[in-house]
C-alpha cells in the first residue's frame, strides 16, 4: 500500500507529490503460478515467569485454530523502542490463552506485550486507535490509490469480541479528488495508531521500533474489496522512505496474501510472493473461510512475514531495514487502481462487506 500525498497543507515543509503505485513487483510477475508450500507443526502455548507480559517460548496464540511453531531464528541484539512521540499508555496485560510470537527471543531477552487491542467491550480503545489516517484534519480521510471509499468513524463497530470495519455504499456521494472520478461512493472503516487529528498537535497513539506485530482477521472474498494491514514511519511531513505491507489482499483471490517491504525511498521492493497463487513458504489456500493470523517480525537484521505462525519469507539486507518508529494501519478499500488495472474491480456497486478483527498486538524483546 503506497500512500499519496494528503489533501491539505498541514506543514510548511516541502512534501513529495503523489507517488506512483509500487505494486510493480507483483504486477510484473502476475503470470507466474508457483505454489508455495508449508507444513504446519502444532505447538502448545508457553509462558515464562510471573510477569503477564513475559513470553519466552516460540508458541503462537492458543485460540481454537491450531497453534503453530514457527521456524524463525533468534533476533538481533539491538533493542526495541517505543517512540517518545507516541502517547503513553499502561503496559497491556496478557489476555487469557495468549503466548508469544512464533520466533524465539534473542539470548537473555524475552518478548513483552507492548500494545494490545482485544476488542472485548462495546467499543475500541480510542486512546490506542483512531478511525482515520494520519492526515486527518477533522473530516477523517479518504481513499488510498483512487478507490471509492471515504473513511468514517461510524463504519467501525465492536461487538461479540471483534471489531467490524464495514464498507457500504455512500449516498449522496462525497466530492473528493482522492476518490475515483472525484467522487467517494463508499463509506468504509479504518483503524490506525496515527495522530487523531494532524492539525491539533496531537501525538501518535502508538509508534514502535522493532517488534513482532500480529492481527487476527477475517476478510471478505469479494471482487472489488481490498484488505490492507501495513506500517508507515511516523513522519508528520509525510516523507516516507520505507513501508511494510504485512498483508494486501485482493478480494477476488483469497488465496494470495501479498507481503511486501518498500525501501530506498520506496523505490525498491522485496516480497516473498512470486506472483499470484504464491505465498513464499506458506500455503496457498482460501484464507477467507476462517480467521487468519497475519504477523510480521521486524528486527534490525531482518523483516519476516508469518501466516498462522508459519514463516513465509524474510528480507535480510540489514543496511536497508527501516530504523525509524512505525505506525499501524488496518482497513478495507473498495475498487482501487490496482484492482482496476488487473481487471478485478468492483462489479456490483450496491454491495456491503466487512472486515472483522479479533485483535491487534505488538510484542517487543526486552
Amino acid at each position: 500500500m503506497v500512500t499519496p500525498r494528503p489533501h491539505f497543507p498541514v506543514t510548511p515543509q516541502p512534501r513529495r507529490g503523489t507517488r506512483p503505485v509500487r505494486w510493480a513487483v507483483a504486477a510484473a510477475v502476475v503470470g507466474v503460478l508457483l505454489l508455495g508450500a508449508g507444513a504446519y507443526a502444532l505447538a502448545r502455548p508457553q509462558f515464562g515467569g510471573s510477569d503477564p507480559t513475559d513470553f519466552r517460548g516460540g508458541a503462537t496464540p492458543g485460540f481454537t485454530d491450531s497453534s503453530v511453531l514457527g521456524s524463525g531464528s533468534a533476533s538481533a541484539s539491538a533493542g526495541p523502542s517505543v517512540s517518545p512521540s507516541s502517547a503513553k499508555s499502561p503496559t497491556p496485560t496478557k489476555p487469557p490463552g495468549v503466548s508469544g510470537p512464533p520466533v524465539k527471543a534473542a539470548a537473555g531477552k524475552s518478548w513483552k506485550l507492548t500494545f494490545a487491542e482485544e476488542f472485548s467491550g462495546s467499543d475500541y480503545d480510542h486512546s490506542k486507535l483512531t478511525p482515520c489516517f494520519d492526515w486527518n484534519s477533522g473530516d477523517c480521510t479518504s481513499t488510498f490509490n483512487q478507490g471509492r471509499e471515504h473513511y468514517q468513524p461510524s463504519q467501525v463497530t465492536v461487538s461479540g469480541g471483534t471489531a467490524k470495519l464495514t464498507a457500504a455504499p455512500l449516498s449522496p456521494a462525497r466530492t473528493d479528488s482522492a476518490c475515483q472520478n472525484g467522487k467517494c461512493t463508499y463509506k468504509a472503516g479504518l483503524l490506525s495508531t496515527a495522530r487523531p487529528k494532524a492539525t491539533s498537535g496531537s501525538r501518535y497513539l502508538y509508534a514502535f521500533t522493532y517488534g513482532y506485530v500480529e492481527a487476527r482477521i477475517k476478510f471478505p472474498a469479494t471482487q472489488g474489496f481490498f484488505t490492507a494491514f501495513w506500517m508507515l514511519p511516523t513522519n508528520p511531513d509525510y516523507e516516507y522512505q520505507t513501508e511494510i505491507d504485512i498483508l494486501e489482499l485482493l478480494g477476488d483471490d483469497p488465496s494470495t496474501m501479498f507481503m511486501t517491504y518498500h525501501y530506498a525511498g520506496r523505490d525498491q521492493s522485496y516480497t516473498p510472493n512470486t506472483g499470484k497463487h504464491d505465498n513464499g513458504a506458506c500455503a496457498v489456500k482460501d484464507y477467507s473461510k476462517n480467521f487468519v493470523r497475519m504477523g510480521l517480525d521486524w528486527q534490525p537484521d531482518h523483516i519476516a512475514w508469518y501466516i498462522d505462525g508459519k514463516k513465509c519469507g524474510q528480507f535480510t539486507n540489514k543496511a536497508q531495514i527501516a530504523k525509524e518508529p512505525m505506525q499501524l494501519i488496518l482497513h478495507m478499500m473498495v475498487d482501487n487502481n490496482w484492482q482496476r488495472r488487473w481487471n478485478v474491480g468492483l462489479t456490483d456497486p450496491t454491495l456491503t462487506r466487512r472486515l472483522e478483527v479479533d485483535y491487534i498486538r505488538v510484542f517487543q524483546q526486552k
